[in-house]
């Protein structure tokens, strides 16, 4: 075989041995974490939980305080920090930025919030952490794709329910949806 044809073949050789590498790294496998509180954020992108009775993509745990401003991620299709902790009673300003390629909103029902935040604008809201237990905020547009969320006493469960395992599962592509 001619020296040109021979590397050709090991070329091709060679790229033909990368496809199964690049194609394993997507899996279709589930798997599962458990929650915790005061997590940074993105080491359980993708799972799902109930936080404040809804279904919600978990993104994390963050402690909040009445001073200064708590930055919150609006992504397609999740809130980071999905949950909120803070003082009972507080009142928290939070920074709403729309990371995403959607319109999304931060709508609070029981408090009267309902903030649209175009793509790549910004925004900012005032919430109450409730006396007690945990209450929902949620995109309206995209509530049942699990954009959703808390606001959640400081010790309490976050507003998570069930066991605190959270679902990742990556059949529905990244993000689990």
């Amino acid at each position: 075989m001619p020296p040109v044809r021979r590397s050709a073949l090991i070329v091709v050789v060679l790229a033909l041995g990368l496809v199964p590498l690049v194609v394993g790294c997507g899996s279709s496998s589930s798997s599962s974490t458990t929650a915790e509180s005061g997590g940074g954020g993105g080491e359980r992108e993708g799972g799902t939980t109930t936080v404040a009775g809804l279904q919600a993509n978990d993104h994390g745990t963050k402690s909040v305080e009445s001073s200064g401003k708590t930055e919150v991620e609006l992504d397609d299709f999740y809130f980071e920090p999905t949950v909120l902790e803070g003082m009972s009673g507080e009142k928290v300003t939070l920074e709403l930025k729309n990371e995403g390629n959607e319109e999304h909103s931060f709508t609070v029902d029981s408090q009267g919030i309902d903030k649209d935040v175009e793509p790549g604008d910004e925004g900012e809201v005032t919430v109450t952490i409730p006396k007690s237990g945990a209450i929902s905020f949620y995109c309206k547009y995209h509530k049942s794709s699990g954009m959703a969320g808390a606001l959640a006493v400081e010790g309490g469960t976050g507003g998570m329910t069930g066991t605190g395992t959270t679902t990742n599962d990556n059949s529905k592509g990244p993000g689990g949806y």
